[in-house]
Formats: C-alpha cells, sequence, structure tokens
C-alpha cells in the first residue's frame, strides 16, 4: 500500500503498434522473422493507425517524459504519440523486447514452450528458449531497474513508456497483477496499455486497456 500521497510517478506503460514482423509470424509460421534487421521492423499501416488511434485517446494526458525500446516499432508508436506535444522521445536499450538468445520461427516457438507443461510458476519465469536468451526474470529485472531510476527523476509526473509484450506480461506476472498463464501470447494487444502509480517500491494498479487474460494468439515479434 503506498501510504504517502507525496512523491508518487504515474507511468502508462503501451505496447507498440502492429508491426511488419508481427504480420510476417502470422503469415509464415515457419519461418524465422530475421530479416528485419537489429532494430526489428517498422510498423504497418494499420500499426500507425493503430498509434494514431492512442495517441487520440491519451490527448488529455499531459505527459511530463515519453520513453521508448530503441527498437523501430516501438520508437516510431512513441513518436506518433509525442507528435504536437513539444517532448522528445527518449530511447533505451532497457525496455526493449526479450531476447530470445536466436531467430526463430512461430511453430518453433511453440514447440519449444512444450517444455513449460508441467513446470511451476516460479520455473517458468526462469524458463528461457535458447540458454544465450533472456528469462522472463531477466526482462523484468532490467526493466524495474530503468523505473527506479526515471522514478526518481520524474516524483510527482506522469510519464510513458512504449515498449513490448513480453516486457509488459513479465512486469504484471512478477508484481503479481497476474499468474503465468493467465497472460499468455497475444493478451496484450497492440495499442494495450496499463496505468501504475509507483513511490518507486510498491506498484499500484490504476487501470489498463486492450489487456485479456488467456488469449493464445502469439503475435509477440
Amino acid at each position: 500500500m503506498i501510504k504517502k500521497k507525496r512523491d508518487i510517478t504515474t507511468i502508462y506503460v503501451l505496447r507498440h503498434g502492429e508491426s511488419q514482423s508481427n504480420v510476417y509470424a502470422r503469415e509464415n509460421p515457419g519461418k524465422a522473422a530475421s530479416q528485419f534487421g537489429p532494430l526489428g521492423s517498422s510498423l504497418t499501416q494499420k500499426g500507425r493507425e493503430q498509434a494514431h488511434s492512442i495517441a487520440k485517446r491519451l490527448q488529455n494526458v499531459q505527459f511530463d517524459a515519453i520513453f521508448s525500446s530503441d527498437l523501430a516499432r516501438a520508437k516510431e508508436t512513441a513518436e506518433i504519440i509525442a507528435a504536437g506535444r513539444n517532448l522528445e522521445v527518449i530511447t533505451n536499450g532497457a525496455i526493449r523486447e526479450r531476447s530470445f538468445g536466436e531467430h526463430m520461427s512461430g511453430n518453433q516457438k511453440r514447440e519449444i514452450e512444450k517444455e513449460l507443461e508441467g513446470l511451476d510458476e516460479k520455473e517458468k519465469f526462469a524458463f528461457k528458449y535458447f540458454p544465450n536468451g533472456e528469462s522472463g526474470l531477466d526482462v523484468v529485472e532490467r526493466f524495474e531497474k530503468f523505473l527506479k531510476q526515471i522514478i526518481n527523476e520524474y516524483k510527482n509526473k506522469t510519464i510513458l513508456l512504449v515498449t513490448h509484450g513480453y516486457v509488459m506480461r513479465s512486469f504484471l506476472i512478477y508484481e503479481k497483477f497476474a499468474k503465468f498463464d493467465e497472460l499468455l501470447g497475444g493478451s496484450i494487444k497492440n495499442w494495450g496499455y496499463f496505468i501504475v502509480k509507483t513511490d518507486g517500491n510498491i506498484y499500484k494498479m490504476i487501470d489498463k486497456y486492450g489487456i485479456y487474460h488467456r488469449k493464445d494468439v502469439d503475435d509477440e515479434e
């Protein structure tokens, strides 16, 4: 429970709009979306429309700063929301998508995920697709480290973070807003976001939009 009314930061955490790699992964389940380069793919036209729609939905929110993953699809989404606000989009690799370690197709990913069956919540959160990749715990540790840094700089402010589905899922599971199996692939839509208020130690969920439990559509690329 957050006891003090002062020194509270309000954080909107939003997933990027539909990307070219999202579409490629759905249309080519047997192929890895590895051809988009180190910063990933740009938004599709639908993704840009989603970003403009969210920008309109959030137009009355007075953001004091806008941060984005350094991956192209997140940065482009953030720039659309930032337009007309006189705010620079600040990119940071600490809030980029989970690193799996290697590229893999949707079919290969689902085959690997069979290993999750029978694992408990803690073991699922520590699971890695490849030894050189990140677990959900690795993701949330770097994400929350970044959060603590900006919370100290933006006390009593409102900020926007544009990031990715796995990052958001990992945070929500770690902070016990949901269990692992309640937030499957596709649970957080491209236009989804949640809002938390925090003193830097405790996160209180205020609202969510475009986030659904127990969906099974994998569009996380």
